[in-house]
């Protein structure tokens, strides 16, 4: 196993460290020095690289200048056809929302309205997205599975489809770490090897901060990380039922906790950034997961066709209703509650989300020994 983690969090370690004063920066510094030298004793090699990772990241952030935010040329050429096909005006500018991060014609109000009901994450460009990206690109190069040798093929085509979509979108935190893990995934199937998904989350956070430290601090890149790391921590210890004796309830109930871990897991940061937190946000989440991928796939197909100048009147139609629908729900579950977002409350809500995940990895471990 790579030591991914421990490096990952080293290396966020040193990227913060190089904003806190002189004296701390080096006493970490020498600190670093002295647990690399420890870490090389066996059984503390695995740890190894945090320390190394650190002193990586105070170098990262010290001498790494502030980039400016990637705009893919191809973006303006697709948020042009998008305006320019039969779409209604709203629908349109969700549409180019959720393709290209291009959200300056979205109402303030809708933008509002997803945010009340914990559904920001489908306006911010994400894993969601990429996703569905990953699986159409899967899905239309499938034949190429009749041959052995163009299987390679069509993992470098899904990859290219990845990749060329998280460059239109900007190259923000959340596309990267979802197209990071992607590519890692995507890349073991394919050597036949496993892949760990705490690892690849932190593979991706180690290419971000290496890529531009100063992401850190993006609130972006916090709530990105913080969700799947919810994600992965809680979906499987708050699923009831066994996947061999349930997978039907089994499969049901973990769609049902990836919207739950990842909440739970941003909680802290929507509380201290927005100062409010969205209470109906699971019934939101589950009926924007039905209707956002169809929506997602349409859209696309009627980007492709309007570019090509051919007549998509009907397909437009289809799109806005369901457009229609998800604003519908984001605005009948947009209800918040203020909560306090001091230091001590934060702290607070961190350290009941780690005592809560180990309560219910305990219980889920002892059930498994009874049963």
């Amino acid at each position: 196993m790579i030591p991914a983690v421990p490096a990952a969090i080293g290396l966020a370690c040193g990227v913060l460290l190089a904003a806190a004063p002189a004296w701390v920066a080096l006493c970490a510094a020498g600190g670093a020095v002295g647990c690399t030298a420890l870490c090389g004793w066996r059984g503390w090699r695995f740890l190894a690289p945090a320390p190394v990772a650190l002193l990586a990241g105070l170098l990262l952030a010290i001498a790494t200048p502030e980039r400016a935010a990637y705009k893919a040329p191809a973006a303006a050429g697709i948020v042009s056809t998008v305006y320019a096909s039969p779409l209604s005006g709203e629908a349109a500018a969700f549409v180019a929302t959720t393709m290209v991060a291009d959200g300056s014609m979205l109402p303030r109000a809708l933008r509002d309205d997803f945010r009340a009901s914990g559904l920001a994450h489908v306006l911010a460009l994400s894993g969601f997205h990429v996703g569905i990206i990953a699986m159409l690109a899967m899905m239309l190069t499938r034949p190429l599975l009749l041959s052995r040798r163009l299987r390679h093929v069509r993992g470098a085509l899904v990859l290219a489809a990845v990749w060329s979509f998280a460059m239109l979108g900007g190259l923000s935190p959340s596309l990267v770490r979802a197209a990071v893990m992607c590519s890692l995934l995507i890349i073991a199937g394919l050597s036949g090897r496993y892949t760990s998904a705490w690892n690849s989350l932190a593979v991706a956070a180690i290419v971000i901060l290496a890529w531009r430290p100063g992401a850190i601090y993006d609130v972006g890149f916090q709530l990105s990380f913080a969700a799947v790391a919810g994600i992965l921590a809680f979906s499987g210890v708050l699923n009831p039922f066994d996947p061999h004796d349930h997978p039907r309830l089994h499969a049901i109930a973990a769609a049902v906790g990836v919207p739950v871990g990842a909440t739970i897991a941003t909680a802290p940061i929507v509380g201290a950034v927005f100062g409010k937190l969205p209470l109906l946000f699971l019934p939101a989440n589950i009926i924007a997961g039905i209707l956002f991928t169809p929506f997602y796939i349409l859209a696309l197909v009627l980007v492709a066709l309007s570019s090509l100048g051919l007549p998509c009147g009907w397909l437009a139609a289809i799109v806005d209703g369901i457009y229609e629908l998800m604003a519908r729900t984001a605005s009948a579950f947009a209800l918040q509650t203020d909560v306090a977002a001091t230091p001590a409350a934060l702290v607070t809500a961190l350290a009941a989300i780690i005592l809560l995940r180990i309560y219910l990895g305990y219980k889920k471990s002892s059930a498994g020994a009874r049963a």
